[in-house]
């Protein structure tokens, strides 16, 4: 998304959305009850061949960590409590400034920059670049992918979570869950810029940085519980990747 093309209907969405960030029965009511599983998959893929629990803060401190599309920093505040060292980037300078009101209210320790996503001005690299929920918002998602390599140390890992593209994303990650159950604001998704597994996992490997999972995120209506099911990943799912060199 280039400078000339930042205000677009998206943009503009999401600017006027800012000040519910940290709201939990606002408009963002639905990441809210989402975080948790979002930190516990995060917490997974960073850490799978280390308990987590056994990290100090002092020793996290050092992993340093990207969230690309912070919006309010509703992912960035848990793992700043780790100890982790965090970087949270948006476009909308309204959700920074949403972001960065909290954290000094929590004492959170987050580094927050205003930056167009598509054109980033970092200096360092990091040991992993979440992009949660971001892909499905950008013209051009393939071009977001390179420029995170860029950021990224050897063997460094991305994660992402966006949404697939079917006739079951379409009726239930727009129209209901837009139109009928309010999850999230009308217009918030369009169709066509959602993601297959099936395109995201090859670009990623041919650039190599190699997909090693992806697991579906499902809403169990009877416990109204979100779920890790690597077996469906009809709707929305996780993927992570590891930068090869």
């Amino acid at each position: 998304m280039i400078k000339k093309t930042l205000k677009t209907s998206e943009f503009n969405h999401f600017e006027t959305l800012a000040n519910e960030w940290w709201d939990p029965d606002g408009k963002f009511k639905i990441l809210h009850s989402l975080t948790p599983i979002r930190i516990k998959y995060i917490k997974k893929k960073l850490f799978e061949k280390k308990q987590i629990i056994k990290f100090s803060k002092k020793s996290l401190s050092n992993f340093n960590i990207l969230d690309l599309g912070c919006g309010g920093g509703l992912v960035c505040e848990p793992l700043a409590r780790l100890g982790i060292n965090i970087t949270g980037i948006d476009f909308v300078k309204q959700n920074i400034i949403a972001a960065k009101k909290h954290a000094k209210k929590t004492n959170a320790n987050i580094e927050y920059l205003h930056q167009n996503i598509n054109n980033l001005k970092l200096k360092k690299k990091y040991d992993a670049v979440l992009i949660l929920e971001v892909l499905e918002h950008i013209e051009d998602w393939k071009k977001i992918i390179i420029n995170v390599k860029k950021l990224l140390k050897p063997r460094g890992k991305i994660i992402i979570s966006t949404i697939n593209r079917n006739f079951f994303s379409k009726l239930f990650a727009i129209f209901i869950a837009e139109n009928i159950l309010n999850w999230v604001p009308k217009k918030t998704h369009t169709y066509s810029k959602l993601i297959k597994p099936e395109e995201l996992r090859p670009f990623l490997n041919k650039n190599k940085i190699n997909v090693t999972d992806v697991t579906g995120l499902i809403f169990n209506p009877l416990s109204g519980q979100w779920m890790l099911d690597k077996n469906n990943c009809l709707i929305n799912y996780f993927c992570t990747a590891i930068k090869s060199s």
